[in-house]
């Protein structure tokens, strides 16, 4: 089973891949931020997943305010930070169980979608000084190294991954690389390097590590 979620009540291109893939592809409505709709959502997960539990939780979800230091508030820098930080851990939080009984079955993952714009190494580097965003990121990879550590011990295995700079909505059309180049990188990254040395970190669809 493939569990996506959407923000709105319909998703006309989600619709049109369930419709094609009615018994393996479920769409759930789910806000990101809408804390109190979360054991609702861990139900309809569980009536989906069963006694099997969750395999793989894919935090994707995010936001980009690309404010620098002349424009930035403390409301934009709430606000990136509560949408790409509190809520995949949250989220995170409230589906533990569903994941606790996959690891203990076998491997299980959880994937936290990242940006090399949180490492604090590359921005010295790259000279993105979008505070809002690429501290949010940052704060995601520290959550991504405390899970791991926590959920280790239950066969959960937890990792940052940066998809690349991707011709998304948020990319943008200029962006370096196609959608699909990033989705088979991250793929590609789930089925080989999810090991124990690796746990907690941040790797790139490339498959090279990302220092924090």
């Amino acid at each position: 089973h493939v569990i996506a979620t959407t923000r709105q009540s319909s998703h006309p291109e989600l619709d049109q891949l369930r419709d094609k893939h009615p018994n393996r592809l479920h769409v759930l409505q789910l806000e990101g931020t809408n804390y109190n709709s979360f054991p609702q959502f861990v139900k309809q997960v569980e009536a989906i997943v069963g006694d099997q539990g969750l395999d793989t939780l894919i935090n994707n979800a995010g936001m980009a305010f690309r404010d620098r230091l002349d424009s930035v508030t403390a409301e934009v820098m709430v606000k990136n930070f509560e949408v790409n930080s509190v809520a995949p851990l949250m989220l995170t939080k409230a589906l533990l169980p569903l994941l606790k009984v996959s690891g203990a079955r076998g491997k299980t993952s959880v994937i936290n979608i990242s940006s090399t714009m949180g490492s604090i190494s590359f921005e010295h580097r790259e000279g993105y000084t979008y505070y809002a965003y690429c501290t949010s990121k940052t704060a995601l990879n520290m959550i991504t190294k405390c899970l791991s550590v926590d959920l280790k011990p239950h066969g959960i295995h937890v990792i940052s991954i940066c998809p690349g700079h991707l011709k998304t909505d948020m990319g943008g059309p200029n962006a370096a690389l196609e959608v699909s180049t990033g989705v088979s990188g991250v793929l590609n990254v789930i089925r080989n390097m999810i090991t124990d040395d690796n746990l907690g970190k941040m790797i790139s669809h490339d498959g090279t590590i990302v220092p924090y």
